[in-house]
């Protein structure tokens, strides 16, 4: 049996503007001759579409969902490669080892102060000198937080230099 739009929005208990809209997702396929809907053929798909609906699957994907979401993919993927290649971006356990290096040098930094200022203010009596050379100390101790170097973060420190160093070798050998 073959209805238009409004007759099958009665028999599903839904607005006309619902069955368009679900006609535009690609649930209801109009008959051959393009003159309304299949009743029977509509009426399994709707339900197949609440039923899904229901059990939180969609009713169906269409290919060029799948392709917009990969190519989405695709584009993100290179964001993030291209972030990386610009050192705006590391891998996660690049910073832990870079930061667990750089707090450990900062903590043995830090444990030798005591000594080591104890030596430079020993038998010095002006307060002042005392908290220059200290203050002297403490940041000079801080600059080792300071630091930064996405290539050390990377662990490609010194590697761009050999190639560079190779580049030009084979410069040398191509001459």
């Amino acid at each position: 049996m073959i209805v238009n739009q409004k007759e099958l929005a009665q028999c599903l208990g839904i607005s006309s503007r619902r069955v368009r809209q679900l006609k535009d997702e690609g649930l209801f396929q109009l008959s051959k001759a393009e003159r309304g809907y299949i009743l029977e053929k509509s009426i399994q798909e709707y339900i197949e579409y609440k039923v899904n609906a229901e059990t939180g699957r969609r009713a169906s994907i269409s290919k060029e969902e799948v392709q917009a979401e990969h190519e989405e993919v695709k584009m993100k993927i290179s964001l993030l490669k291209l972030r990386k290649l610009r050192r705006e971006l590391h891998e996660a356990e690049d910073v832990e080892a870079f930061l667990s290096s750089m707090l450990l040098r900062f903590r043995n930094r830090l444990l030798a102060v005591p000594s080591k200022l104890a030596m430079e203010v020993a038998g010095e009596t002006d307060l002042n000198v005392i908290m220059q050379v200290t203050k002297r100390e403490m940041l000079a101790v801080l600059e080792e937080l300071a630091e930064y170097d996405p290539d050390e973060i990377d662990g490609q420190k010194g590697e761009d230099d050999e190639d560079l160093e190779e580049d030009e070798d084979e410069g040398e050998l191509d001459e």
